[in-house]
């Protein structure tokens, strides 16, 4: 984990039909730490969810989520036991501050203008 002296920094890419979004990082206490990251590619969204854990000192695989303009709703990936059988809901309401990165894309803005 970086010391709260180093500077963390922050991207948004855009290649062509690749829209990377800026991580969300939230600290949930006695050293446990989560973070999302969004990657739109094409007409799909991928989520990706890592964890610190104290004992690791890195981010390791939690869970994935993914959805297209022709999924109805988020589909889970789940990597490790916690994550099983996990509906999007009841994700977002343990971490309620990475409900950003499951933002609803307009087809007709990516048809049109590449959004």
């Amino acid at each position: 984990m970086k010391s709260s002296k180093e500077k963390v920094v922050a991207y948004m890419a855009k290649i062509e039909h690749i829209k990377i979004y800026e991580p969300v990082v939230i600290n949930e206490g006695e050293g446990y730490f989560m973070r999302g990251t969004r990657v739109d590619i094409g007409s799909f969204s991928v989520v990706v969810i890592e964890q610190l854990h104290p004992n690791y000192g890195y981010f390791s695989e939690y869970m994935a989520w993914i959805k297209s303009f022709h999924i109805a709703e988020w589909k889970s990936i789940p990597v490790i036991r916690c994550s099983y059988d996990m509906t999007l809901k009841k994700f977002l309401q343990l971490h309620p501050s990475l409900k950003s990165l499951f933002k609803k894309r307009n087809a007709i803005d990516y048809i049109l203008n590449g959004e």
